[in-house]
């Protein structure tokens, strides 16, 4: 049973989180905190760095950061930041709060199987509505199930494999996903573009199986086509169909090998072809030929 709100004065509800990554789940979660009652002052408590990461481990936000984003959210009123983790009744009296809003899960600690039952059996709960599928482990799992991607996307906008702890074989790993990436998508358009000329080309030599089936005059990209393996048809058509395959392969690799060429040639030397570059120049390895003999020496 929840108490009664006061009256005459605005209804002060308190809602505390570590809030990091803060997502449409938070943002939902303080709206329906902040429109409990008509009149109504919502005051959240962000947790900080050393507790929270003994509890729950590492975060992506600093305190700081996460504090700020909560501060910026329409619906909040005050921010406490370092607040503690379990609710007590002497927080809620020094800092004047009717109300505390969460989901009514049981939200276990050290302490206690739900840290918030206390504040139920005071009448003090408010209940508040999860968002399904969202969450902040949710959006970390995104990131890390498709690790590669974010990394090349990363490389892409210029970020330096330092800055994303990334080593050089694995850095050079995702350069050859990369341009095979690359080469298998300009086979493919270089084939469907020639596939279609070598279709209009060929329509000349494969007469057709059918020639007075109405499907002649239906199909403008098929008039008369016959496969080249068809009883009865040209061998030379087989050869010439095989020809264009090869092409078509040849030509998405010519392709892919030019745009590739120019872009190692208008790119800047990046800092780990410098590092090659030194340790070669340093190689103690001589490239020069051993002199011969003479004969007084011999």
């Amino acid at each position: 049973k929840t108490n009664p709100p006061p009256v005459g004065r605005s209804v002060r509800v308190y809602a505390d989180g570590v809030f990091d990554l803060f997502h449409l789940g938070h943002m939902r979660q303080l709206e329906q905190a902040k429109k409990a009652f008509p009149n109504t002052t919502l005051v959240v408590g962000v947790t900080g760095d050393d507790e929270t990461h003994k509890r729950k481990g590492l975060t992506v936000m600093s305190a700081k950061e996460r504090a700020e984003s909560v501060r910026h959210c329409k619906w909040v009123d005050e921010v406490i930041e370092d607040c503690p983790w379990i609710v007590t009744a002497e927080f809620l009296q020094a800092n004047h709060l009717d109300y505390v809003a969460h989901d009514d899960l049981p939200y276990g600690a050290d302490e206690g199987d739900d840290i918030y039952q206390p504040i139920k059996a005071a009448g003090m709960f408010l209940v508040t509505q999860r968002t399904e599928g969202v969450s902040t482990t949710g959006i970390i799992t995104r990131i890390v199930r498709d690790y590669e991607k974010y990394i090349s996307r990363q490389f892409k906008r210029g970020t330096s494999r330092q800055e994303l702890n990334v080593s050089w074989l694995k850095k050079n790993e995702l350069d050859i996903k990369r341009h095979v990436q690359d080469l298998r998508d300009n086979i493919i358009t270089n084939w469907t573009s020639t596939g279609q000329e070598l279709s209009r080309e060929l329509k000349q030599f494969w007469p057709s199986s059918r020639p007075h089936s109405p499907a002649r005059f239906n199909s403008a990209n098929s008039d008369g086509l016959r496969s080249p393996t068809t009883p009865g048809s040209n061998p030379n058509n087989s050869k010439e169909f095989v020809t264009g395959y090869a092409l078509g392969l040849v030509g998405g690799v010519r392709s892919w090998m030019t745009k590739n060429r120019r872009t190692v040639a208008s790119r800047p030397v990046s800092d780990d072809e410098s590092e090659e570059s030194d340790e070669a120049a340093k190689s103690p390895v001589s490239t020069k030929a051993p002199s011969l003999p003479t004969p007084a020496q011999a």
